[in-house]
């Protein structure tokens, strides 16, 4: 036999799982084993358990000579490994499967809500951290007059912004050897004296959360480029618009101006910032976690539509002449202030409408914010004597009154127990019509408004539009007061036919006498001519309708003995103009005294004149008031010389011929009847 010798370092297969159970010695044979014992030394079931004996130790066998093969020992059976009890798993499986079920339903419903519930949140929340959207401002329509001279218009500028996240990271970044470290110390030396802002302000711009500021808005693009030229991180500049006005105070009450976002403040800008505006557009692209721009990235682009031309029916240069002679006019007179208005004797459209001591429009320092931007037709007055002209108007078409009828005038009348007295001492004299309105009779306009009655005179100032607004393109515009015909007193029609009691706009008086020189229909007053928008469209804006007031030869009738107002004996001969027919009216009204409770003073009045040029051939319609005048205190002396001066302009400015006919002096009152001595001049 060989040798079956195991490796060195080897386990013998009998002895894996431990030393081999001791055997005890084999029965002899033909000896039955012990009582109450197994073959396998156990204890049968229900036998008592006896010690086993220790069998006889068998004497070794004889060692075998070497060279001979050693007999193979008895190897005892080997014993099988344990098997391990497994549990029962059928629960463990239903808890299993029932936490496994859980989960995924939560994991599921958190899920649907991410992408179904908050979805647009988080994809805006998403958009928002990579994208960026920049505004690209729409150009703001230009504001022209009448013969496209630019009143206002839009020029390019440049807002310069910031990244305060980029700014952040500039500074906060560690110093490196040879390159340059920000600070915001730095950043405040260098951009203060570009920017004209205050270092506190601008620190607090640099160093705010997000990921854009506005340093400064609208500089001009040079000062932007000095910005640029600095290169410092996170400072940019991007384009924008700067509004301009380049005429300065000129007709600045009509063009207003604009708030610091650019939106209508005042005047034409406010009421038409709708169409001014235009739309703005927009820049859409992708950025970097600090704000760079992908470059690979899609722009998406929503072009801005620019906001439309307004031309006016202003003349600049007209405006500019009335607006210059009435600020010279109104501190000679040592007046408060004074107001001009123009308006062309057809159409009804504004040629001027100026007021003194106005504002800058480029400089919104130079508003006053106690006065009105636009007293011509925010600010009402009492218009005094250059209102008779409705009386009589009233009184020729209602038949009560020719040009050279006579009338019995006393230097003082009595009515609803007040007394109303002429500017000046007269006996009782016989005056006629034309005498009445050429002198500004008060006593003899009123026994011509008696003849009318109340309600007849009160239904023509309706109908010349007192008391009610013009309706004209221009922000708060005031109506003017008429008392109504209910709420009259026994006094009330003692001061009303000669101007006081009531109260009007400049522009509601210009358009008395628009009406007047346009043969009696009443065209309200605009000022806006036409609207053109960014696609090149146009729509003209047309007069509105007219409103027939008086028959047309009533109106004539009426402009002759208006003319007589500007000849010799009248009160306004200081508005005529040499080799032109004027037809107009001077005016005087007592200001209520507030340090008198409201009564009537003896010093404080309005100055006023309206006229119309040519008289035969009507072209354009000039009212004036002066509020308030120390030297001159009467229309005639203020009011009708500065008639005159813008009068005489506008007929060679405009290139208004004279006619070629001249007026017709007619008598004022009765000379025969009278002595002439008594009489003032130029009367018969």
């Amino acid at each position: 036999m060989t040798d079956r010798r195991q490796p060195r370092g080897s386990v013998p297969p009998d002895r894996r799982f431990g030393p081999p159970p001791r055997v005890g010695r084999p029965p002899a044979q033909g000896r039955p084993p012990a009582q109450g014992r197994t073959a396998q030394g156990r204890t049968a079931q229900g036998a008592r358990r006896t010690p086993p004996r220790t069998p006889p130790r068998t004497p070794a066998p004889p060692r075998q000579p070497r060279g001979q093969a050693r007999p193979v020992r008895n190897t005892r059976p080997t014993r099988r490994p344990r098997r391990l009890r497994l549990g029962r798993l059928d629960g463990r499986l239903r808890y299993g499967f029932a936490a496994v079920c859980v989960l995924l339903l939560v994991i599921g419903g958190r899920l649907v809500q991410l992408q179904g519930v908050d979805h647009t949140d988080y994809s805006a929340a998403a958009a928002a951290q990579r994208l960026t959207t920049m505004t690209v401002h729409a150009l703001r329509g230009p504001i022209l007059d009448r013969n496209g001279t630019p009143l206002a218009y839009t020029s390019n500028a440049q807002d310069v912004t910031a990244d305060p996240k980029q700014v952040r990271a500039a500074v906060g970044a560690k110093p490196r050897r040879g390159a340059h470290h920000y600070t915001y110390l730095e950043y405040l030396d260098k951009l203060t004296p570009l920017l004209g802002v205050s270092r506190k302000t601008l620190l607090a711009d640099l160093t705010e959360s997000g990921q854009y500021a506005l340093l400064a808005p609208a500089l001009a693009p040079a000062v932007a480029q000095k910005v640029l030229a600095l290169d410092l991180p996170g400072i940019y500049t991007q384009a924008t618009t700067q509004r301009q006005y380049p005429a300065g105070t000129t007709a600045a009450n009509i063009i207003g101006t604009v708030h610091s976002d650019g939106s209508g403040a005042a005047g034409i800008e406010a009421e038409l910032n709708s169409v001014l505006a235009g739309k703005d557009g927009s820049e859409t692209y992708s950025v970097d976690n600090v704000g760079n721009v992908n470059p690979s990235s899609r722009t998406v682009v929503k072009p801005a539509r620019n906001g439309a031309t307004v031309r006016l029916t202003i003349d600049e240069d007209l405006q500019y002449t009335a607006q210059r002679m009435l600020d010279q006019a109104v501190p000679e007179s040592g007046a408060r202030g004074g107001q001009i208005a123009i308006l062309d004797a057809h159409t009804g459209q504004v040629l001027a409408l100026a007021a003194s001591d106005t504002f800058d429009a480029a400089d919104p320092n130079t508003i006053d914010p106690d006065k009105p931007l636009n007293p011509t037709v925010m600010s009402a007055f009492e218009p005094g004597s250059v209102q008779k002209a409705i009386t009589f108007a009233a009184a020729l078409q209602e038949k009560k009154i020719t040009p050279l009828q006579y009338l019995e005038v006393p230097d003082k009348i009595k009515m609803g127990g007040v007394t109303i007295n002429d500017a000046w001492y007269h006996s009782t004299q016989r005056f006629t019509a034309t005498g009445i309105l050429a002198e500004s009779s008060n006593v003899g306009t009123l026994k011509i408004a008696q003849k009318l009655g109340p309600a007849t005179w009160d239904k023509y100032e309706k109908l010349f539009g007192v008391g009610t607004k013009t309706g004209i393109e221009l922000p708060g515009e005031s109506s003017g007061y008429l008392p109504p015909l209910s709420t009259w007193s026994a006094s009330t029609f003692a001061n009303l036919p000669f101007g006081q009691g009531e109260s009007m706009t400049i522009l509601q008086l210009a358009s008395i006498y628009q009406t007047i020189a346009n043969n009696g229909v009443r065209v309200p007053p605009r000022i806006v001519e036409s609207v053109t928008k960014s696609d090149g469209s146009t729509a003209v804006h047309k007069p509105p309708a007219g409103i027939r007031v008086v028959d047309p030869s009533v109106a004539r009738t009426l402009r002759t003995m208006l003319e007589s107002v500007t000849m010799k004996g009248g009160t306004g001969v200081k508005a005529a103009i040499p080799g032109y027919r004027v037809a107009g009216k001077t005016g005087t009204a007592q200001q209520p005294d507030p340090n008198h409770g409201g009564a009537y003073s003896s010093w404080m009045n309005w100055d006023t004149f309206a006229g119309i040029v040519p008289a035969d051939d009507p072209q354009f319609v000039v009212a004036i008031m002066i509020d308030n005048p120390s030297h001159g205190v009467e229309g005639g002396d203020v009011a009708a010389p500065l008639f005159h001066k813008i009068a005489s302009y506008e007929v060679q400015h405009a290139g208004i011929p004279p006619t070629g006919s001249k007026g017709r002096h007619v008598p004022l009152e009765d000379c025969k009847t009278e002595n002439p001595a008594y009489l003032p001049a130029n009367v018969c």
